[in-house]
């Protein structure tokens, strides 16, 4: 058995014994049985609904050598439709439909890989545990390595998530969103001035899927904080603005590794791992995110991928009456070196965002105009653009 499965395994017994609800209950607590069936009726059902449309101005595109004219464009960059509640104060459920890109002009300068209409995520979380150290994830979701893979889109300070690691999402799980089906386990524990996070899981990403191998991929993300908690209670994904309100940095570190893959229609490799770090520092106003993380990837007869994915996000809350105007650049960049046999993508994709956004609620109303300088060998697409953005969520 190789050694990720055996820590994969021995962890989450750990885990498992530690969460036994015999644990730290008094006699009357022990007594007082099936009390987790009672239904929260005021609990049960809450509608997701997301819209974000963008207008955006593309300048110089060119696609695949052609040039392309200067365009406008409008479109429902995100129209999400979904569900969530908490039957049960030990139970919650996230459903949720994706209607992306809906009338978006193929020849523009953004960049985006999911379209059309089709699940984004589904998924149950069990709370094992009177506090919030042990979590079960299972369903179809985030496979989580990095602060962004697991930053919502509606929440990032830049125009939109990182290219940088939309191509470590890809690398992953063979898919742009990051999202699989598997299970998993997630935490967190505060102390005073100082906090643990964690989340592993075991996914069976349908992309490397074949009739010889069916490799589980193995994450995990363990977060350190010092001063203000970045979550108080725990939640798969992760806050991007803390309103003027946290004091703090958090520090995480992460990989991701699977076995043998031969999809059968030409994904084949021996072993695919990535490593890295990201850290998010806020003080006040001011927040400072990034993360580094690498890439490898190793076939026989074949030389090895090597791959790199960061970015560095910056912004500054100002408040303005009720509402909160915030200035903001990002810059990230993807390189890597290898064989296409390996990875589609090879050479360099470097994207410089610079921007302002206006929360009129918080991340319910939000207003947003960002410039986009975007170069590079390794996307299809180059071309720099203007966009402005309008989300509404419910």
């Amino acid at each position: 058995m190789k050694t990720s499965v055996k820590f994969f395994i021995g962890f989450c017994v750990l885990l498992f014994t530690l969460a036994s609800p015999s644990l730290g209950q008094s006699p009357e607590e022990k007594n007082s049985t099936f009390a987790f069936t009672k239904f929260q009726k005021d609990k049960a059902f809450s509608p997701i609904v997301g819209v974000q449309t963008w207008v955006t101005y593309s300048m110089g595109e060119e696609k695949n050598g052609t040039q392309y004219a200067n365009r406008a464009d409008a479109s429902f960059r995100r129209l999400r439709l979904g569900a969530k509640g908490a039957p049960y104060a030990w139970l919650r459920y996230q459903f949720e439909l994706h209607l992306d890109r809906l009338g978006e002009d193929p020849n523009a300068s953004t960049k985006g890989s999911y379209s059309g209409l089709n699940i984004w995520k589904a998924f149950l979380t069990a709370k094992l545990t009177k506090n919030d150290l042990v979590h079960l994830h299972i369903g179809y979701y985030w496979t989580g390595v990095s602060l962004d893979y697991v930053t919502s889109p509606w929440s990032v300070s830049s125009f939109d998530k990182t290219r940088a690691d939309w191509y470590l999402r890809n690398f992953v799980t063979g898919k742009g969103n990051g999202i699989e089906s598997g299970f998993g386990l997630g935490g967190l524990k505060n102390f005073e001035g100082f906090g643990i996070n964690y989340q592993v899981g075991a996914f069976l990403p349908q992309a490397f899927s074949g009739t010889e191998n069916a490799n589980p991929l193995f994450t995990g993300r363990f977060m350190f904080t010092f001063g203000d908690p970045e979550q108080k209670t725990y939640s798969i994904r992760h806050s991007g603005n803390h309103w003027n309100a946290r004091n703090g940095v958090t520090i995480g570190l992460a990989g991701s590794t699977i076995g043998k893959v031969d999809n059968g229609n030409g994904t084949v490799f021996n072993s695919s791992n990535t490593y890295g770090a990201d850290i998010s520092a806020c003080a006040g106003g001011l927040k400072i995110e990034g993360e580094y993380y690498k890439m490898k990837r190793e076939a026989t007869g074949f030389d090895d991928f090597s791959g790199t994915a960061w970015f560095v996000r910056c912004g500054y809350n100002i408040p303005v009456k009720e509402t909160f105007v915030e200035p903001t650049f990002t810059i990230d960049k993807f390189d890597g070196e290898g064989e296409t046999s390996l990875y589609s993508y090879i050479g360099d994709d470097i994207t410089f965002d610079i921007g302002v956004n206006w929360y009129l609620n918080k991340t319910k109303l939000k207003l947003a105009l960002h410039y986009l300088n975007q170069k590079g060998s390794a996307s299809s697409n180059v071309g720099d653009y203007i966009g402005m953005a309008m989300q509404v969520r419910l």
